[in-house]
């Protein structure tokens, strides 16, 4: 793991030193007058010949806010570990004046396109993961319970998630009262639900970690694993920060190598 932390530490301090000839912007989505693009990551000894395992990382916000360059040395991470990474925008509130349904939407979309076109961008589409941070960690886990044809997410790497967006939730409250139980990753976790790792500080205010427990309990009872790693005394977007930054991707590479799908080195 020596030479994992090196990477990182490089990642967070000297992100403009590593190649940037290898990311690319791509629409996968026009509605009305907008264009939805994503950032493609590849890796360094990228070969065209290949199809590789894949990452999708959705950024946070709030629905309201864009940070699209919020996972760019996340992405560089995974593609340290041989994956392609990619990092969508989707419909805020702020710029679109849309609700989180049709953030929701845009994510499907998303995944549609990228099964769809898989080959054009060297995707093994039987190994797509989907991550992503507080509303992008609801993003993500929005995907996994469309049904969308032939496709099927292999696992979920969420950074403090939103993952309930009901009545009574922290979101509602957020809201004046509004709430959604359609994009609800709480209740909609369903048996086919992929292997995840979540996240979050015991101290996050945006979604409280009782909530998170529950989620991991109602995993649970339908027999699909969810690592939850909780970070004392940190709130909300601590994985932003160069300590957690490491710390998480660590873990990351645990997960992902308990799954077989990198070495663990």
């Amino acid at each position: 793991m020596g030479k994992l932390i090196l990477i990182l530490f490089s990642l967070f301090f000297h992100f403009n030193l590593f190649s940037q000839n290898n990311v690319t912007d791509h629409i996968y989505k026009k509605i009305d007058s907008v264009n939805l693009e994503f950032k493609l990551y590849k890796p360094d000894s990228f070969n065209p010949k290949k199809k590789y395992n894949t990452i999708i990382l959705f950024h946070g916000g709030g629905f309201n806010s864009r940070y699209a360059d919020q996972f760019s040395r996340h992405s560089k991470y995974f593609n340290t570990r041989n994956f392609i990474a990619i990092t969508p925008v989707y419909r805020i509130k702020s710029l679109h004046d849309t609700t989180p349904q049709e953030s929701c939407d845009d994510a499907k979309d998303l995944i549609k396109y990228l099964y769809s076109n898989a080959n054009k961008y060297n995707i093994n589409k039987d190994r797509i993961f989907v991550g992503g941070g507080s509303a992008g960690g609801l993003l993500a886990l929005s995907t996994t319970f469309w049904k969308v044809k032939n496709h099927k997410i292999k696992g979920l790497i969420l950074y403090n998630p939103i993952v309930d967006t009901g009545p009574n939730s922290a979101f509602s409250k957020r809201r004046s009262g509004n709430y959604s139980l359609d994009i609800s990753p709480i209740n909609n976790i369903n048996k086919k639900h992929p292997p995840s790792i979540i996240f979050h500080g015991s101290l996050d205010e945006m979604e409280p970690i009782n909530k998170i427990k529950k989620y991991k309990e109602i995993s649970s009872k339908y027999g699909t694993r969810c690592d939850v790693i909780i970070y004392p005394g940190q709130g909300h977007s601590f994985f932003n920060k160069q300590e957690f930054f490491i710390k998480t991707s660590e873990e990351v590479d645990k997960f992902l190598s308990s799954l077989g799908y990198i070495e663990n080195r």
